[in-house]
């Protein structure tokens, strides 16, 4: 049993050549695909960020709107009842009936005003959460599992739209 070195030093040096050959041809490309994958995510998970915070803040809109008008509520209510106390005696029946009317009517303009503004925040929101989901998963995920995803974040919108 001969040991060739020349033999050896030219598996080494063919050795040396496919790793670099590897390296320039199948593990750059390989790490720049990767690298891309990863900003994409990181991208995809700042959107995610966004639009969650830009939920918890048209929710915070929402609630200062309701208690808004709340107050405007309780204010013509209020402002009502004051002037039904100084319609003189014999027309205390009709003041009464007619500060009631406006009292339902105020009632029916406050809650009109409040279901018109949540239901515009709750356009506005799920315009968004669609808009940066497509973007999104556009370029991330297969078609099969971007419909599965956009049915998902549907229904649970249609849950947070229940409650």
């Amino acid at each position: 049993m001969n040991i060739n070195f020349f033999q050896i030093l030219f598996q080494i040096v063919n050795f040396a050549i496919l790793l670099f050959l590897l390296k320039k041809y199948l593990y750059g490309p390989i790490l720049r695909i990767l690298e891309q994958r990863a900003r994409k995510i990181r991208d995809g998970l700042e959107a995610a960020e966004k639009s969650i915070l830009e939920q918890e803040k048209l929710e915070h809109e929402k609630k200062k709107l309701v208690i808004a008008a709340q107050k405007d509520a309780h204010k013509i209510l209020e402002g009502a009842r004051i002037r039904a106390e100084k319609v003189e005696k014999g027309l205390l029946e009709k003041a009464h009936q007619e500060a009631e009317t406006k009292i339902q009517k105020a009632e029916n303009i406050a809650k009109a005003r409040v279901h018109q503004m949540e239901h515009e925040l709750e356009r506005k929101f799920t315009q968004t959460v669609v808009a940066t989901t497509e973007t999104l998963l556009k370029d991330t995920l297969t078609p099969h599992d971007q419909k599965a995803i956009i049915h998902a974040q549907i229904e649970r919108l249609k849950k947070m739209k229940k409650t």
